[in-house]
């Protein structure tokens, strides 16, 4: 499958790739400083950007969003700019401060020996 090349209104070179019917990918390409960004492209093309006039591509990457980032990569914001991963289980780990098993925050028992007395 081609790829096909444009410009923008601000005269920056896009490639645009087909990866599915749903979704298009830009790619900047020529020293183009935009990160890549996806869209989905209007029903009546299909899966073939060649059936698109350049400004129909123009507005079609003026309404697309900024790509997520490669796996293990930093995640990009909507600004472009990389975004804070956030975790549900917290930033750091603190053991419990209790020493009982049971966590009641009690002492934990001291274990006796079978082989003392106690008197």
């Amino acid at each position: 499958m081609s790829h096909r090349k444009f410009s923008d209104r601000t005269g920056q070179r896009w490639e645009v790739r087909v990866t599915s019917k749903a979704e298009w990918r830009f790619e900047p390409i020529m020293g183009n400083p935009g990160p890549p960004r996806r869209g989905a492209p209007p029903l009546y093309a299909g899966d073939d950007p060649f059936e698109m006039s350049e400004m129909e591509l123009q507005q079609t990457l003026a309404d697309a969003t900024p790509a997520p980032a490669a796996p293990g990569g930093p995640l990009l914001g909507r600004d472009g700019t990389a975004a804070e991963r956030k975790t549900p289980f917290g930033d750091v780990y603190e053991s419990p401060k209790s020493e009982s098993p049971f966590g009641d925050g009690g002492e934990a028992p001291k274990k006796k020996s079978p082989f003392l007395d106690d008197q």
